[in-house]
């Protein structure tokens, strides 16, 4: 096991003391040069060593270096204690316990205290003048520019701590490599700022489905607002959300109103679906902290959650946050990305971009970071870059959006970068996201045009079942499909389907064929789970009349 536990480079009474209570404690000790090329940055307690030990093996196991620091009164002591124990290799930092109630003093072993950072745009619309931040423990040299992955453990206790572990353990070590993990849902509610700001906001979340996430990821949306084809069928919007989110997928990221202790729908429609007045506009709680327990998935095919929305990670509140309680839950997600106070349209979508595409980057494989942390440095120095030149398109487009709708006065890269740090990770920012392989997936010609078919050639990296499968795309979905499709196709996407085992390296050819009368634009989605991983890849065609 490599572990460095050095909190001091200067040769002291004080840092012999620390060995010596190192040894004691049966770690491995290194030289402060060592110290250096940690990977990783633990801050704990002492009391929580004993429980951190199964964390420290597995990740040691995994080649990485680890150093531990201990929390300070203050956020400014803490951060010297991390960086006196890292150095420029440290990539990531892991906060093991909970932070101080908001405008109070650390008074439990266990705390971590957090960083109060000015929010000159975000307070012109309600939030506080200040905001709750760890990302500033990430900048190690103080150029205001992160340096390592930030994430907070909010445990109160050992025990606490040890179930947090089993978790991650079981996630970590699943062999289960289902459909789930091409899956990504998204939950959305009506944003109510506004038609024309509405429109803006539906426009980029239609581009980010369309664009940002790759074909061979499996999108499902549900949309609360009536007559919506989104919109799921049934009398409880809420039951059919937490329904899908027990089906299983990768990410699963809500877009709309939140309260410290909740997720909120905005109902701007009558109980017929049509438009009503806005002062009889209401508000009904999708996920709060007295349901978060109905959240049942198991951890070894647990979710990250990303919540857009105001407040849900207000992880200094006194007791638990929604963010808090959801990653808490037995049943609930890996991890949880979310705002500790009131966030923005536009500031939303840059965070979310940034998070989507470093996950899915890689081009047409839904390949990405290994690690949850990697996506959350991206997405935060994405926000704190000024240099426009390496945006994406979608992140240029949402920019010119913002540009023209913002309030008069709006300081967008202030509000860019008061949002990298607004939205916390709580979770572990050494999880390991289990990319897919790159599928070898193509599509053969044909001259029997009349026989309505599509030969599609398969060479997977890995043996497992192969599912191949023609699908329509998204876009071509205008109503709520009025059956019961099955849990990994809710909008009724798919045309026809393939299942066939398949060996390592062997070249498939696949024949599927359509019915009479499907033209138009397709997706060929192809997918391989296996007993030791899983691969994807997907083409898209267009099938004329």
């Amino acid at each position: 096991m490599r572990w460095i536990a050095m909190t001091s480079r200067t040769i002291s009474l004080c840092s012999c003391t620390l060995v010596l209570l190192g040894l004691c404690s049966a770690f491995t000790l290194t030289s402060a040069a060592q110290a250096d090329e940690a990977d990783v940055v633990v801050v704990a307690a002492p009391e929580l060593d004993e429980a951190l030990q199964p964390w420290i093996q597995m990740r040691s196991d995994q080649g990485l270096r680890i150093a531990i620091a201990r929390p300070g009164d203050t956020a400014a002591l803490t951060h010297q204690q991390i960086w006196n124990a890292g150095g420029p290799e440290t990539r990531y930092i892991v906060l093991v316990g909970d932070t101080p109630d908001y405008d109070t003093r650390r008074d439990q072993p266990h705390q971590i205290p957090t960083w109060m950072i000015p929010a000159p745009v975000t307070s012109r619309f309600g939030s506080t003048s200040a905001l709750p931040s760890d990302l500033p423990y990430g900048d190690r040299d103080g150029d205001k520019i992160s340096d390592a992955a930030i994430g907070r453990l909010p445990v109160r206790s050992a025990e606490q701590l040890t179930r947090v572990i089993q978790r991650i353990e079981a996630y970590e070590n699943s062999d289960d490599f289902g459909l789930w993990r091409r899956s990504f849902q998204l939950t959305g509610g009506v944003g109510g700022f506004g038609a024309m700001v509405d429109t803006a906001i539906e426009s980029v979340t239609r581009g980010v489905i369309t664009t940002v996430l790759p074909a061979d990821t499996k999108p499902q949306i549900a949309y609360a607002s009536p007559n919506h084809p989104f919109c799921p069928a049934g009398e409880s919007f809420t039951d059919a959300v937490l329904h899908r989110y027990r089906t299983g997928a990768r990410f699963w990221v809500y877009a709309g109103h939140g309260q410290i202790d909740r997720l909120e729908l905005l109902k701007t429609t009558a109980p017929d679906g049509t438009p009503a007045a806005r002062e009889q506009w209401s508000v009904e709680s999708l996920l709060n902290n007295q349901n978060a327990n109905q959240l049942k998935r198991a951890p070894e095919g647990a979710t990250i959650a990303v919540l857009l929305a105001c407040f849900a990670g207000a992880y200094d509140a006194p007791g638990d946050c929604l963010a808090e309680r959801m990653i808490l839950a037995d049943g609930g997600p890996i991890a949880v990305i979310a705002s500790s106070r009131l966030s923005m349209p536009y500031g939303n979508a840059c965070m979310g971009l940034g998070l989507l595409e470093s996950v899915y980057s890689g081009g047409p494989q839904n390949t990405g970071c290994d690690r949850i942390g990697d996506a959350m440095l991206h997405a935060a120095r994405s926000l704190q870059s000024k240099e426009k030149g390496t945006q994406s398109t979608m992140r240029v487009m949402v920019d010119t959006l913002a540009s023209m709708i913002s309030p008069a006065g709006t300081d967008l890269q202030q509000e860019r970068l008061e949002h990298a740090a607004l939205y916390q990770l709580l979770g572990d920012p050494t999880l390991r996201l289990h990319p897919p392989q790159p599928l070898d997936l193509s599509i053969e010609s044909t001259d029997d045009v009349a026989a309505r078919s599509l030969s599609v050639a398969v060479t997977s990296p890995i043996a497992g079942t192969l599912i191949v499968a023609i699908e329509r795309p998204l876009t071509a979905i205008t109503q709520t499909p009025t059956d019961s499709p099955n849990d990994h196709d809710a909008h009724g996407t798919t045309i026809t389907e393939h299942h066939i085992e398949v060996p390592a390296g062997k070249r498939v050819l696949q024949t599927l064929s359509l019915p009479l009368g499907e033209t138009g634009p397709l997706i060929i989605r192809g997918f391989v789970h296996g007993k030791t991983g899983w691969a994807s890849a997907a083409q898209r065609t267009f099938l004329p009349d």
